[in-house]
Formats: structure tokens, sequence, C-alpha cells
């Protein structure tokens, strides 16, 4: 069983609890956040990469994991110098944190990291997760639904000085979760127009459709796309459907302070400030994945890079397709037509 996998794999695991379900945090995994519910878990878990790491390769395994802005282009992490290949630094991918319990709601992520950006600047920082599950969940009344939600405080904190013309540095939150084919994402917006931002892997064509105050984007397929929120779009939140799993997942973020960039893994040729997200959305396709990606800002203080933070929210459903469909209706103000669901292979 996966989820049992996820609990004997690391003796050290943290658990906070929330009605039915738990959040889990093994600090083995490099500070992913991964939760279950009624003993499935949600996230999706690479349980053959953990039996067998790669020595050479990126062990991608999956949950909710804190990443370093950008990824890509001239003052990309994921690039070194002179480098055309893509890497996770160590800090990120094998860098083990310490987790502590602030009482039965709240644990702490911590390590210190050094990182290179392709400008060859190294940078040491110290990585923090917040992480809080209300202690009691109370959903509106009249919905048939089960469910559990989180929240994370994240954050990079510069422990040296570094310039902004050679370091650009925020925080960015992924959620892996498994499937594609017949799982639709979206997004609600307060300005529909110009709200989104595809400059990643090239416009996904029929799968996404813009709509007044929102878009949807029917996930799988084979290739692989990935879509921005703009900052100026004012999104509200983003999110995905899940029928097969009976699933409603709502990710949530506020703007932060800050000067946001493109976090994009190109090499971003209108440079730095061709973008500024809020949100983001990987369909992975035939990697048989999605991601839900919140976005922070970067911080400046006289010319240095300073510590910027990232606030989000995961509110995890389950109930019949009627019901979560009523409820992202009624309390989200997002209309869904079910014939979406069925729309795409």
């Amino acid at each position: 069983m996966t989820l049992e996998f996820l609990r004997n794999h690391d003796p050290q695991l943290v658990e906070l609890n929330c009605g039915r379900g738990s959040v889990l945090i093994p600090p083995s995994l490099g500070g992913r956040i991964f939760c279950q519910f009624a003993g499935e878990l949600v996230h999706r878990l690479d349980t053959a990469g953990m039996r067998h790491p790669s020595p050479t390769e990126y062990d991608n395994l999956g949950g909710n994991s804190l990443w370093p802005a950008p990824e890509g282009g001239a003052f990309a992490f994921n690039y070194l110098p002179g480098s055309d290949a893509w890497k996770v630094q160590d800090g990120i991918a094998k860098a083990v944190p310490t987790v502590s319990c602030d009482g039965e709601n709240c644990a702490r992520v911590e390590k210190r990291i050094v990182l290179t950006n392709r400008k060859g600047v190294k940078v040491e920082l110290d990585y923090r997760r917040v992480v809080t599950v209300p202690g009691d969940l109370h959903l509106p009344l009249g919905y048939a639904l089960e469910g559990m939600c989180y929240h994370t405080e994240d954050l990079f904190m510069p422990q040296g000085e570094y310039s902004a013309e050679e370091v650009l540095l925020a925080p960015w939150s992924l959620e892996q979760f498994p499937g594609a084919d017949g799982i639709v994402a979206f997004g609600k917006v307060a300005i529909g127009k110009d709200a989104l931002n595809c400059d990643f892997y090239g416009d996904p064509g029929e799968r996404l459709a813009r709509r007044p105050g929102h878009f949807t984007f029917a996930l799988g397929g084979v290739a692989r796309h990935q879509i921005g929120v703009k900052v100026q779009s004012r999104p509200q939140f983003i999110g995905a459907l899940d029928p097969r799993r009976s699933l409603l997942i709502l990710r949530k973020t506020e703007v932060q302070q800050g000067t946001y960039f493109n976090i994009a893994d190109n090499e971003q040729p209108e440079g730095p400030f061709s973008a500024a997200d809020l949100f983001s959305i990987f369909n992975g396709g035939e990697l048989g994945f999605y991601e839900l990606e919140t976005i922070g800002a970067m911080r400046i203080v006289n010319g240095l890079v300073a510590t910027s933070g990232l606030s989000s929210q995961t509110l995890i459903l389950r109930g019949s397709l009627e019901e979560l469909l009523q409820y992202l209706s009624e309390q989200g103000g997002l209309h869904l037509d079910e014939s979406l669901l069925s729309g795409f292979a």
C-alpha cells in the first residue's frame, strides 16, 4: 500500500491530523509534504524511485515541494554556468531538513542550503516551511462532502548580501498529483482579458478554454503543457476536478509584496521580467501526473535580495461529482459544465 510505504519509509515522519485525513512530512524526502484522506494518498508518490534512487538523475518523487525561482533564463537555479543540462541542486533535492512540531497542528521544516545560479553566484540561505492544519475543519452546511486542508508559510532567507542585479530569488510551491486524462484544471480570475501566460512549452490549444472570469484546462494527452495565471488578472484560486477519485482540489495564495518575475523553464528570450504569474498549472501528458503551483515574489531591500515568502492553502474535498460541482459553483463562484469532463482523451 502506497500510504503505508511512505509511513514506513521514514521513522522520523511527522503527521498532522485533519478530520479523516492528515498531512505527512518525511524529513528524508527533502521537505516534501504529502496528504492522505481516509487511508488514500492524495498526492503522487514515486515508490519505485524511492526504492531505487538514481545515482545521477533527479528523483521526482511527488508531493508538495518548495523550489527556488527562476527555473530557467539568465538567472536560473536549474542550469549551472555554461551548461544547458537541467539539474536540481542538492540543497533542494537531497538536503535533509529538521522537522519539528509546534503543538498538534503545526510543524516546522528547516534546512540551511547553498544554491548556485546560472551567473555563477553562490547563495547561502535558510529554507523554511511552516505547515499548519485547522483544529476543526468546518465545511459549509448542506453539502454531502468530506474534506481536509492545510496551509504553508514558505520562506527563503538569504544568509549573505546578494545584489538583485546578480541574483533573482523567489519561492514557488509545486504540488503534484497523479493522473491526467479526464481531469479538468481551472482557475478563477477577476480580470479575464489576457489572464494567462502560455510561454512555457507552447499553447495547449483546444485543451485551454477561456471564459469570462475563469478558464478551464483539460489535462491529459501525450504532450506536456504549462500555463501561468498572471498577477495582473487578480486570480483568486486554481484547482482540479478528478472524477475518477471523486476529488476536488483547490489552491489559494495572496499577492505578496515584492517583485514577480518569469519563473519558466526556458531561455526566457524576452528577459526575466517578461512574465509575472501568481499560479501555474503543469500538464504532464504521458508522464501521468499534473501540478498545481503557487508563486511568490522577490523582496529587495537597498538593492539586495531579502527574505521572500509564499503563503499557500490547499483544500481537498471528496464526494459525488454532483456535490463537488455544486460546491465549486456556490462557494467558489465557478460553474463547470459536466460535459468538460469527457471532452478529451
